[in-house]
């Protein structure tokens, strides 16, 4: 965090300290439909101040780890094809915690509904919410995204 000296209206000085804007990975696992979600997912971050590091799609793990660790994010979004989600979520935040930084929280969407022992899986794993096309349908996408960001300025 930044700090700067602010004058008050009576004329005192104050240290005011100013929170580092969030930083995010955004990236897709394949180019199949989930490009253009990751796309949505960096525009709505970035209007919410977020700085976003955008890998776009065709994405590794590795990929996206290093990112996460080269440009110490608190969090990484990312937009998942199905049948290899859960593995896919869990390597990553295995990954993430094999090189020490399990304060970066992970947050996958997926198209296809996830299975409830899936979701229960990756809720075990630290695993931070999955979110579905069904819950875009009960609320805002803002709300989602506001929720990230509240998650992604605490430490674990």
């Amino acid at each position: 965090m930044s700090e700067a000296n602010v004058r008050s209206v009576e004329g005192s000085t104050q240290t005011e300290k100013k929170q580092a804007p969030l930083r995010f990975v955004t990236a897709a696992s394949l180019f199949d439909g989930h490009d253009a979600s990751i796309n949505i997912m960096r525009r709505i971050l970035q209007s919410l101040g977020v700085e976003v590091i955008h890998l776009a799609h065709n994405r590794s793990v590795a990929e996206v780890v290093q990112a996460a660790l080269q440009e110490d994010v608190q969090g990484i979004a990312i937009s998942s094809y199905q049948g290899g989600h859960v593995e896919y979520f869990k390597y990553i935040v295995d990954m993430l915690n094999d090189n020490n930084s399990r304060h970066t929280k992970v947050f996958g969407g997926c198209v296809v509904v996830f299975a409830p022992d899936g979701i229960q899986e990756l809720h075990d794993c630290c695993f931070f919410p999955s979110y579905t096309h069904q819950y875009g349908l009960t609320i805002l996408l803002g709300v989602m995204f506001q929720t990230m960001s509240a998650r992604s300025h605490t430490r674990m």
